[in-house]
């Protein structure tokens, strides 16, 4: 203890004397930590405690129940809804038969529903809660911000995007699309859905789509599963603070949350790589500037234990300070920020947590992460020449052939697990592989220094002395390059799958991202009775960016409508569908269908016109001059299928559906085929569409039914623009519009290249400075030998462009190459799965990769000549 001692006086002593570098290592640490405790705390607070969820779910009753079902259904313990077990049906559901099940408890009604609101751009849906917020048990449910809960029908409390939305304000009037008004008397919001626009009325005031009661008798487990057998759902609050054991569950359902704390663990771990690359390459430069007293250190007999644990102190220092720093600094934050952290999450936290096991844990991982990332610099100190250290020489620095074998084996290691994973779909051992590969590629970057040194004698002077910089100062260089290399290839690894995921649901579309569809509501059972006035269209094409709008129809069978679709030839169907089987197929016929290419993409669902989902394909009724937009065709093909249109013929989009100039129309899942005239484009899109005109269908006997208006995009519409067609529509028109069902995809992918950019950014900034204060003595050798000023900036433009190019080169090279190799081992996953899921493009987003590769250079390069002085030093000797 008493060499570690005087060990930590000396690394305190040194921090103090180097302050602004000791501030710059503990920074780099303590900013990491602080993100990590800021996000700890967050968690922390808004992961419910069960009465914190039960008061969110029942207010302050013991149970909310449904009862949605004539027959048994069986629920997991946590969630509100059921999945019925038979088709047969038993009792009838009523409130008064819930009183029989539930004798001696009070039910008091919650009810759900939607209406048009008048909004200040149109007509916009809004939901609807009905639920009497003076009773006693529904406390919790909703908070009452402003005014005060609805007392009577024609009373109502607003959120505050619904107040946003409609104009209304505290004490005025809210008008409904069909002229019903009422006074707004309160401003609520739901506690969990803050974004949401929701009305808060009493029972009954609106139509409801589904009713719930919360009752007043605990229910244990025993009695939620006796309730299940009636059809009657349960969330008991009882349930929620004990929760069943396994053996008591329904076996349909599995609860785990075991890989959630491994992914965390994983994803701590590629943190503190991280961190350490950061730190480490600071500490390496501190090493070397105190080489000299380290020098010294083992002139008078030190060991290189001893030299080791002086280095490895300054890492324990400034581990145990960023600690101290990152964790005060993310409580501040985390206690700040609450408001805007609860906007941004649209949910209010449970409570305001400090999670301290998370925190001390934390504390712990700074210190660690400063020990780490002094390790090479006091491996590589205590190994130092004591004649040339004192000396002031350099010495000659070399990569052990070793560590690039080691390097090698680790990356090839991290690629074989990370396949491995894939094809099982384990998504722990796809983050072990992504260490894996990422410590193999720092491990291998000092060697490529040296190579990239040797091949520098054919480049200018500045960026040959940067790399020769960069090859003797490997402890230092090393670390940044890999900092940047790791940050990018999580990036663009990320990016890559996002734009997969992205693209695979847009080919799931017959249209495209944007697209708009109005149905019309009234009675759409009678086939041509209610043509849709032209008016519609025009609105359209006014208060929505539309490039083209087209009416489209349905064939009507049996005096309705019929989702007709085209199925293919006999000689072509898959023999192990429902449609030819008349029934589900067994394992063995879905292993034959895995090898039979007639069934590839079978039972794959398509989503048509935003709303109607199936796997069988659509076919709609148009004029000719839709059928460039409804089968996305080119210009040179859209003369053929309209020719075709108008002489009786179907045009279909898969060219496997056309035989002997013959399409087979079915009206119904198992109906007969009709054999009709067709006409096959040559681009085959994965949502096979078919199209006929209205002469067509009479000519083949049937009717046709109005349907939708469709319309193409030249963007996609915003919120406003889709609430001012619907008010333009009236109320007799339902307006939907394509959006993605995730997140938006592009603006993740914009920060995730905002994020590379700027730790790329960071790595550069601050290896370039570094190597200009360690190659502060070559500098002034240039200007005794008569270098220009220019060559100055020149310098430090060609040290950042070393560092940010190479890493951005490494790291985007490998995030692509580990993406594409996931999504292809994903793809070959799918192999032994029938229906295949639809497989995983594989796409570069090169915006994303243009960012990491030019643009972040060369803000950094620019950044370095900017700031860097072009004035040479002249130093005197002393």
């Amino acid at each position: 203890m008493s060499g570690w001692r005087a060990a930590l006086r000396i690394a305190s002593r040194e921090a103090r004397r180097s302050a602004g570098r000791s501030a710059l290592v503990v920074a780099l640490i303590a900013v990491p930590v602080a993100a990590l405790t800021f996000t700890a705390i967050v968690h922390d607070s808004t992961t419910l405690t069960p009465d914190e969820e039960a008061a969110r779910r029942m207010g302050a009753a013991e149970a909310l129940v449904s009862w949605p079902f004539r027959g048994p259904v069986i629920q997991q313990p946590t969630r509100d809804t059921a999945i019925p077990t038979t088709n047969t049906e038993a009792e009838t559901p009523s409130e008064e038969r819930l009183r029989a099940l539930l004798p001696g408890t009070d039910l008091v009604p919650v009810e759900r529903g939607g209406v048009n609101l008048r909004t200040t751009a149109g007509v916009g849906r809004a939901a609807v809660r009905m639920l009497d917020l003076t009773n006693p048990l529904t406390h919790g449910m909703i908070t009452v911000l402003e005014g005060r809960p609805a007392s009577t029908g024609t009373e109502i409390a607003l959120s505050r995007t619904a107040v946003d939305r409609t104009g209304a304000t505290l004490g005025g009037t809210l008008t409904t699309e069909d002229g019903r008004t009422f006074t707004v008397v309160g401003v609520i919001e739901e506690p969990d859905r803050l974004d949401n626009t929701t009305v808060v009325a009493l029972p009954g005031t609106f139509e409801r789509t589904d009713r719930s009661w919360l009752v007043t008798t605990p229910l244990p487990w025993s009695k939620v599963k006796e309730l299940n057998r009636s059809g009657v759902t349960a969330l008991s609050r009882a349930v929620l603070k004990d929760l069943p054991p396994a053996s008591e569950l329904y076996p349909e359902f599995s609860d785990s949350n075991e890989v959630g704390a491994e992914v965390l663990v994983l994803v701590a771990g590629l943190a503190v790589l991280e961190m350490s690359l950061l730190a480490g390459s600071a500490m390496a430069v501190g090493a070397r500037r105190r080489k000299r007293d380290l020098a010294l250190v083992a002139a008078v007999g030190g060991s290189p234990a001893h030299v080791r644990r002086i280095v490895l102190a300054d890492g324990v220092v400034m581990g145990a300070l960023a600690a101290l720093g990152g964790v005060v600094l993310g409580v501040v934050t985390a206690t700040a920020t609450r408001p805007l952290v609860e906007w941004l999450l649209a949910e209010r936290f449970g409570a305001l947590r400090f999670f301290p096991s998370a925190l001390a844990a934390l504390a712990l991982l700074a210190i660690v992460t400063g020990v780490l990332a002094a390790l090479v610099p006091a491996w590589i100190s205590s190994r130092q020449d004591v004649v040339t250290a004192l000396a002031g020489r350099r010495g000659i620095t070399r990569s052990r052939r070793r560590w690039l074998v080691l390097g090698l084996a680790l990356v090839a290691a991290g690629v074989t697990a990370g396949v491995l994973s894939a094809f099982q779909m384990q998504f722990v051992g796809i983050l072990i592989a992504l260490i894996l590969t990422e410590v193999g590629l720092v491990l291998c970057t000092p060697s490529l220094l040296g190579l990239l040194a040797k091949a520098g004698r054919w480049l200018p002077v500045a960026l040959r002395i940067a790399l020769r910089d960069a090859s003797r100062n490997r402890t230092a260089a090393a670390p940044a390059i890999s900092a940047v290399m790791a940050a990018v290839i999580g990036a663009v690894a990320v990016s890559v799958i996002l734009t997969s995921q992205s693209q695979q649901e847009a080919g799931q579309l017959a249209g495209s991202m944007g697209d708009v569809s109005v149905f019309r509501l009234d009675d759409l059972s009678k086939p041509g009775t209610n043509p849709v006035p032209a008016s519609v269209a025009t609105a359209i094409r006014t208060t929505t960016p539309a490039a083209e709008a087209h009416e489209l129809k349905l064939l009507a069978c049996d005096g309705g409508q019929c989702f007709a679709h085209i199925r293919p030839p006999a000689d072509r169907e898959c023999p192990y569908v429902h449609d030819v089987l008349r029934r589900e197929p067994t394992d063995a016929e879905q292993k034959s269908a895995l090898s039979d290419p007639r069934c590839a993409g079978v039972g794959r669902t398509h989503r048509y016109f935003g709303t109607y989902t199936t796997p069988d394909g659509f076919l709609v009724v148009a004029r000719p001059e839709a059928v460039q937009s409804l089968l996305h065709l080119t210009p040179d093909d859209v003369p053929a299928a309209q020719k075709a249109l108008r002489e009786g013929k179907t045009v279909v989009n898969d060219p496997d559906l056309l035989s002997r100039g013959e399409v087979f129309l079915a009206t119904g899942p198992q109906s007969t085929t009709t054999p009709v005239p067709g006409h096959a484009t040559p681009q085959r899109h994965p949502a096979p569409l078919a199209v006929m005109t209205e002469e067509t269908a009479r000519s083949l006997g049937f009717g046709t039914s109005t349907f939708v208006t469709y319309a193409t995009t030249t963007r996609m519409p915003t919120q406003a623009e889709q609430d001012a067609l619907t008010a333009a529509l009236g109320g007799e028109y339902e307006v939907h519009v394509d959006r993605p069902t995730e997140s938006d995809v592009q603006q993740a992918l914009t920060i995730l290249g905002l994020v590379a950019g700027l730790i790329t950014l960071a790595a550069a900034a601050l290896a370039t400075g570094l190597a200009a204060a360690d190659g502060r003595r070559d500098l002034t050798t240039l200007a005794a030998v008569g270098a220009t000023p220019t060559l100055r900036k020149l310098l430090s433009l060609s040290q950042a462009g070393v560092i940010a190019g190479l890493g951005g080169l490494l790291g985007t090279t490998a995030g692509a190459a580990s993406a594409l190799a996931l999504l292809s081992a994903l793809n070959a996953g799918y192999a032994d799965l029938w229906p295949q899921p639809p497989l995983n493009p594989l796409t570069i987003p090169w915006q994303n990769m243009a960012i990491s590769l030019l643009l972040v250079p060369a803000v950094a390069m620019l950044g370095a000549a900017l700031f860097t002085r072009s004035r040479l030093p002249i130093e005197r000797r002393d």
